[in-house]
């Protein structure tokens, strides 16, 4: 339980593996270490990056229209904050040097280290499919091993019985903006803490 976990979200524009990523959070945590933090200590160390929409396009990554819709209907803060272009867009290989960078500042074990998310099979197949169109060779390792994703949703069931989260998290982030990918991210850092402090 040493080694560093990395609670990951996005935000798309698809469902498909080969989805235009809007938004990239990641929360590194210890469970050793950070039992008791703060959701707004989780948040704060966050790494959190918008992508270039444009340059994924250009690679064949896709949009869909069940999806476009969906953030049709959102409030307008959300769409600037989750799904609008930025100033500050990173390129796909750039974006991979900040999250290997980010990661390294953390310690973070290629073989060790798990990978968390709420739903491990949206995330991962998007990432990983991101992260090929910059591999060079063969024998290149993803800058997140595929092979160590976990689900909170499955965590959260078998301490739990409960097939959604236990406790409103409001009720310890009064802050908390859903679909913001640093908010959950940090959110599902924050749930998996709280539930591991309760059996320990």
């Amino acid at each position: 339980m040493d080694y560093l976990q990395l609670c990951i979200d996005i935000e798309t524009r698809a469902r498909y593996d080969n989805a235009i990523i809007t938004r990239m959070a990641i929360t590194p945590f210890r469970f050793t270490e950070d039992v008791g933090i703060s959701f707004q200590d989780l948040l704060d160390r966050t790494l959190y990056i918008s992508l270039d929409q444009d340059e994924q396009a250009s690679l064949g990554r896709v949009s869909d229209e069940r999806t476009e819709k969906w953030w049709s209907e959102q409030d307008e803060d959300l769409r600037i904050e989750s799904y609008y272009p930025t100033n500050n867009d990173l390129k796909i290989n750039e974006a991979f040097a900040e999250i290997k960078r980010f990661i390294s500042s953390w310690n973070y074990n290629h073989y060790h280290s798990h990978l968390w998310a709420r739903n491990a099979h949206f995330e991962w197949g998007k990432i990983a499919s991101l992260n090929d169109l910059i591999l060079n060779h063969p024998d290149d390792k993803h800058v997140l091993n595929n092979w160590k994703w976990m689900e909170c949703r499955t965590y959260n069931y078998i301490l739990t019985g409960a097939e959604t989260e236990k406790y409103d998290i409001k009720n310890d982030a009064p802050n908390f903006d859903a679909h913001k990918a640093n908010h959950d991210s940090a959110a599902d850092a924050f749930r998996i803490l709280k539930l591991y402090e309760q059996i320990i």
